[in-house]
């Protein structure tokens, strides 16, 4: 009786480690854009990457906004596209041949608090009316309507930026993990954390400032990626792509696929 009891408490005990040892498989999410590691799909169509600008159209709608031939904006999507091989001053590129796309899924704009304080990557002190003037009222008297005015004349506006007027709300599955709005860093690293052969989103030290920092999780403002090598991943493709997430102040600002074809790297 004894040794069937010890036997029972075994295959219990065998049961539960092995449970606790093993990770989850990726759980399926009802998302619009799914990330695998050779493929990324938007509402189940393969996302155009490096296709000329109508194969986007197709996909997302017409956009709201572009600036040159290298930017484009949906605005009620949350989402833009960047391609870093044309720049305003190129005349000779032939801008049909997207080779290095970029493209952002912003969760946050303008108008969030860090937006509002001029701490997003491509609006770095651009500070809102709101944030200036309580800043201001909180060491001086109120403000003049004669120093609002100027103030609010040197304010670019929104249209300039690269930033959704809507920012991206629903959740992201990354590699079988999900990523969303107002998730930290942490967060994103314990869902992946679950699932087997996923690294944990490290620091993408490129700042040049004599202090390597890659693979940190601490840093509050940043990019963040796998450390691995992805160029090898998926062998037969004529291509390749880097996921990275922009933390800035601790908020998670976009997540970015930033496309490259072999034909760019000769």
């Amino acid at each position: 009786m004894r040794n069937k009891r010890v036997l029972i408490f075994l295959l219990g005990f065998c049961s539960f480690y092995t449970q606790c040892q093993t990770k989850e498989p990726p759980k399926p999410m009802d998302t619009e854009f799914t990330i695998t590691p050779c493929q990324i799909t938007y509402k189940g169509k393969e996302i155009p990457l490096g296709k000329p600008i109508d194969a986007w159209v197709e996909l997302f709608g017409p956009y709201s906004r572009n600036f040159n031939e290298h930017t484009y904006i949906w605005d009620s999507l949350g989402v833009a596209i960047f391609n870093s091989c044309i720049t305003a001053y190129d005349t000779n590129v032939d801008k049909e041949k997207r080779k290095c796309d970029q493209l952002y899924i912003f969760f946050v704009n303008l108008d969030s608090k860090v937006g509002q304080a001029g701490k997003l990557q491509f609006a770095w002190q651009r500070k809102s009316f709101e944030f200036i003037e309580k800043d201001y009222q909180s060491i001086k008297e109120p403000m003049s309507e004669e120093l609002k005015k100027r103030i609010i004349g040197r304010i670019e506006p929104k249209e300039k930026y690269i930033y959704p007027f809507t920012p991206y709300t629903q959740t992201v599955n990354l590699q079988g993990a999900p990523v969303k709005s107002g998730m930290s860093l942490n967060e994103v690293n314990k869902e992946r954390s679950k699932i087997k052969g996923l690294e944990k989103m490290g620091y993408w030290d490129n700042d040049g400032d004599w202090s390597w920092d890659s693979g940190s999780t601490t840093i509050k403002t940043g990019e963040f990626r796998e450390q691995k090598d992805h160029s090898s991943i998926c062998p037969n493709q004529d291509y390749w792509y880097y996921i990275t997430l922009r933390y800035s102040e601790g908020e998670l600002e976009y997540l970015k696929v930033e496309y490259l074809s072999k034909e760019n790297e000769k």
